[in-house]
């Protein structure tokens, strides 16, 4: 019998029969976003650039890595007066609410990562995102010009970490399946990651490119997006982002919970085999503002992906809403 577990790790890849012509010819793939970064770096070859305060640490250290300065933008007020050479600039989770760059004359680096299946963006040099956070892809990073040039992919070995990514999704199937009883997919996964912060920008799994190929685009939006509405509907007046417009496809709902209270909230879906991350834990290379480091003390962020059907999201609301009532 199957368990009804909710989040964690991917183990499948939702596909159609023809393909999706969804990613330009000239796309490069990498074992990671991250991967995918580091040769975008290489090739741009600035020398300072301004990042958004909210974002993973794994997108500032490949510009500290690279000799590169860094500086930070608010990502809850307008941008003004960048002076550096390039500007990162993502949205976020899905939801398209873009900030201007009013008279930002530099390299625009986007991360497309929480918006691919969202919008057509055509407003940078660089795109870059990775689609390990969509499906169960062992690598999937990928990156793409404005002017058609394809970027180099690293050849080396990436020391096992495609077989580990495999082997625990596998582990992590049969688990949920009944199958298995014990998670030691976990540990596998925790390995994988830690020969990915090893690796430079190496080359995807020849899998995972044609798989991105074949993915249910349309399949999955539909379904995040049903899934989030159902979310939304129960918990809009503590979500970050309130409303679905007509281009969102959701990767998470994220939702901000007093910074005292998001810790036992987290805990209470875990009791009950939910599991949400945070987004993002704050580190030394976070040199931002105090007044923007509030978020990462109150964001949790919804499940709401194609594993899920309409039921699973009532029952992550009324955990949430049962917690918030105590």
């Amino acid at each position: 019998m199957g368990r009804n577990e909710i989040g964690s790790e991917f183990w499948e890849i939702p596909v159609k029969k023809e393909n999706n012509g969804y990613f330009p010819e000239h796309t490069a793939w990498f074992l990671s976003g991250r991967c995918a970064l580091q040769s975008i770096i290489a090739d741009w070859g600035g020398k300072s650039v301004a990042l958004p305060s909210w974002l993973c640490e794994s997108m500032i250290r490949p510009f500290l890595d690279a000799g590169v300065n860094v500086e930070f933008y608010s990502a809850f007020a307008p941008v003004e007066n960048l002076k550096t050479d390039a500007v990162l600039v993502m949205d976020y989770f899905g939801y398209i609410r873009q900030q201007e760059l009013p008279g930002y004359r530099g390299t625009v680096i986007r991360d497309i990562t929480h918006s691919v299946f969202a919008k057509n963006h055509t407003d940078a040099d660089y795109y870059f995102g990775s689609l390990r956070k969509w499906a169960g892809f062992w690598t999937g990073g990928f990156a793409w010009t404005a002017d058609g040039r394809e970027l180099p992919a690293e050849q080396g070995d990436d020391r096992g970490y495609a077989l580990l990514r495999q082997q625990a999704m596998e582990a992590k199937r049969a688990y949920m399946a009944g199958e298995k009883e014990d998670k030691d997919f976990l540990q596998t996964f925790a390995a994988a990651e830690e020969l990915l912060e090893q690796s430079g920008a190496l080359g995807a799994e020849e899998r995972d490119i044609q798989l991105a190929g074949v993915l249910d685009i349309d399949g999955m939006k539909l379904r995040r997006r049903g899934n989030a509405a159902c979310l939304l509907r129960e918990l809009a007046d503590i979500a970050v982002f309130p409303q679905l417009q007509a281009e969102d496809c959701p990767l998470f709902v994220p939702i901000r919970v007093p910074e005292d209270l998001r810790d036992g909230l987290r805990r209470e879906l875990i009791q009950q085999e939910i599991y949400c991350p945070v987004h993002w834990p704050l580190s030394a290379d976070h040199k931002i503002r105090e007044e923007d480091k509030a978020i990462y003390q109150q964001e949790l962020s919804l499940i709401c992906d194609q594993r899920y059907t309409v039921q699973d999201m009532k029952r992550i609301a009324r955990v949430v809403n049962e917690f918030r009532k105590r």
